[in-house]
């Protein structure tokens, strides 16, 4: 809590010691028994105005957090925007939402456990970035370096490998690649089509065409991959 936070809880404990005051004279004031029907409506007046008074204050704190969070958002999404290199992003809980992550530098990034379904990683360099765990359907990671990024677990179905490189990624542990597209370009660790023969079938390869218009076919080739980016 800031230090606004704390001047209104102040304001409130001041606001609520006046209101008792205010109240110890008006009991003072009714004596006697015909002052008895006074004395309750002070005790209910000093009663609402307590309840009145805490619920007020939580109100205003609570609203004063909520702002200041919402403000912390607004600044690290508008950082992450404008940024081209982010080494070690980590989101967090934070949403990401709208965020466009295209021909961004995100080297070690942490995107482990996300929903990131139908993002665009096109022409990211990811090197080494962590998405184990993630939801990746649909993802375009079209031309992106992947090289030793992380995959354990992860669904890749849907998603979009072109010409992609995946020289040293692991992806011997991933759950699902069916509809994954890949091209001839998309470049695969050494061993891991063989290693994985079943998700190897599911990947949907995509013609590519050489400088002379001849269609290429295959999905793609096995390590060590060329320097990125081609």
């Amino acid at each position: 809590m800031g230090g606004l936070g704390f001047q209104h809880l102040a304001a409130v404990v001041a606001l609520i010691v006046v209101g008792i005051t205010l109240a110890g004279f008006g009991w003072r004031m009714s004596k006697g028994p015909e002052g008895r029907t006074a004395r309750v409506e002070v005790l209910s007046g000093i009663g609402g105005g307590l309840i009145t008074g805490f619920a007020v204050g939580l109100s205003v704190l609570f609203l004063e957090r909520g702002f200041v969070a919402a403000q912390e958002r607004a600044v690290w999404r508008a950082n992450v925007e404008i940024a081209e290199s982010i080494p070690g992003f980590t989101p967090g809980d934070r949403p990401l939402n709208g965020i466009h992550f295209t021909g961004k530098t995100l080297n070690d990034a942490d995107f482990s456990g996300l929903d990131l379904r139908s993002k665009s990683f096109r022409d990211t360099d990811l090197k080494g970035a962590d998405f184990d765990g993630a939801d990746l359907r649909g993802v375009d990671f079209t031309h992106a370096n992947l090289e030793t990024a992380s995959f354990r677990e992860a669904d890749l179905s849907g998603a979009l490998l072109l010409s992609a490189n995946l020289g040293q990624a692991e992806l011997r542990t991933v759950t699902a690649m069916k509809g994954t597209q890949v091209n001839p370009m998309t470049c695969w660790p050494p061993t891991f089509l063989a290693e994985r023969p079943d998700l190897a079938a599911q990947v949907k390869p995509m013609a590519l065409y050489d400088e002379q218009g001849k269609k290429v076919k295959g999905r793609g080739r096995n390590g060590p991959c060329p320097d990125w980016p081609r």
